[in-house]
């Protein structure tokens, strides 16, 4: 038991550690870097999937490590994946065909794809679940 709390301390500050890291190093042209895009549409989709992926998968790490139990990982990650097709897709559809249009709701989806808004919204929507169940049953 002590071990898997060790374990789980150890990946809530390399998670934290990680998204600290992404937002510091955010302007860096990854699809560059690497050679995966010359055309500067591709990169920008590699570059901005790349980010959300990490950003969402460090925030899963660190629902993880709060709560530890698969359950919360496993909602988690079908949060990631609605919002990979509610929000993600609209964003590039919306970049790529109305290159032009800057307005409210791009600024939206922009701030939700770059940022884990979503997954660390259910930090405090699942303590507060857990608390609840723990309540009911004691």
């Amino acid at each position: 038991m002590q071990r898997n709390i060790l374990f789980r301390i150890v990946v809530g500050f390399a998670c934290v550690l990680a998204l600290l890291l992404i937002f510091l190093f955010q302007r860096v042209d990854v699809a560059g870097v690497l050679n995966l895009a010359s055309a500067s549409i591709d990169k920008f989709l590699i570059n901005r999937s790349i980010r959300f992926l990490l950003n969402d998968f460090f925030a899963i790490g660190l629902i993880y490590a709060l709560f530890g139990e698969r359950k919360y990982v496993v909602f988690a990650i079908w949060v990631q994946v609605v919002g990979m097709v509610l929000f993600l897709f609209p964003y590039f559809v919306l970049k790529i065909y109305f290159p032009r249009y800057n307005g409210p709701l791009i600024s939206f989806l922009h701030r939700l794809i770059l940022n884990p808004t979503l997954l660390l919204l259910l930090i405090p929507a699942l303590y507060y679940q857990r608390r609840m169940g723990r309540g009911s049953s004691g």
